[in-house]
């Protein structure tokens, strides 16, 4: 079937709790992509107006919700998290030329309330990640362990709400950079331990985050929302929500703020 993964691909995935990369977009329809990204920045007046309206695009315009129904993501997901498959939320993770931000060591698992833990990201580069960018760092096997405890840093250069930096120890050595071309995206199981490093280069680094789980998973810190891009959905564990027909429309604008804000009290508790 086009677009899957082959039974190594799948099987290291499953062994590593990540695979990268993978090939989706052209460097053509990647350079598309940012440039519909940063129409959006500009549209609402820069990078950091911008920034606190990007959490769930794909409910706000188009050409985001073809991104995260593209089979050539979601087929991959169906292969890791079954036939059945929600959207639950999109974000970004951005760093700017000479950015000193960075991801601390977390896992996803501890604060997005979705259980059980079939869920999975794929993080799609929008524009060239390399090394020197900061890419994603992936600790193998780490979805095997416990779930570790966090704690909140706040700290200033940390992209993530609360700076949430895991609690133990982390061999360095062991850990896996992932570097991406603009158009291919790595997936990770969303108790993965994973961080990364400041940009160093002298591009932005933009990274859009797809966050899929099988329908059978259910919220536990409250009512939620998602999308459903697989399958069918014989759970009802979330308010499923429909594709935009205007882009920034009232509707679709009410839509997103709503989802946006149910997404931000699961995260932030």
């Amino acid at each position: 079937m086009k677009h899957q993964l082959t039974e190594d691909q799948t099987t290291a995935y499953h062994r590593n709790g990540f695979l990268s990369p993978i090939k989706v977009f052209s460097s053509r329809e990647a350079a598309a992509l940012r440039q519909q990204f940063e129409n959006f920045e500009n549209h609402f007046g820069g990078i950091d107006k911008a920034a606190s309206i990007r959490t769930d695009l794909h409910l706000l315009q188009s050409w985001a919700w073809s991104v995260v129904n593209d089979p050539r993501i979601v087929t991959p997901i169906t292969q890791i998290l079954g036939p059945n498959v929600l959207l639950w939320s999109t974000n970004w993770f951005i760093k700017e030329p000479d950015d000193q931000k960075i991801v601390s060591y977390h896992q996803d698992a501890n604060y997005w309330g979705l259980e059980p833990h079939d869920v999975a990201t794929a993080w799609l580069a929008i524009s060239d990640a390399p090394n020197e960018t900061g890419p994603m760092n992936f600790v193998p096997g780490s979805h095997k362990e416990e779930l570790y405890d966090h704690t909140n840093t706040f700290a200033e250069n940390n992209l993530l709400t609360r700076g949430q930096e895991i609690n133990r120890t982390i061999d360095e050595s062991l850990s896996e950079p992932a570097p991406l071309k603009a158009g291919e995206m790595s997936l990770h199981h969303v108790r993965t331990i994973h961080n990364s490093g400041p940009n160093d280069s002298q591009d932005r680094r933009i990274g859009m985050v797809l966050r899929y789980c099988a329908t059978h998973v259910q919220q536990t810190k409250g009512s939620d929302t998602a999308i459903l891009v697989a399958g069918q959905d014989d759970y009802g564990n979330f308010e499923l929500l429909d594709e935009p027909q205007r882009d920034f429309g009232l509707k679709e604008t009410k839509t997103h703020q709503d989802a946006v804000q149910k997404m931000g009290k699961i995260i932030m508790s």
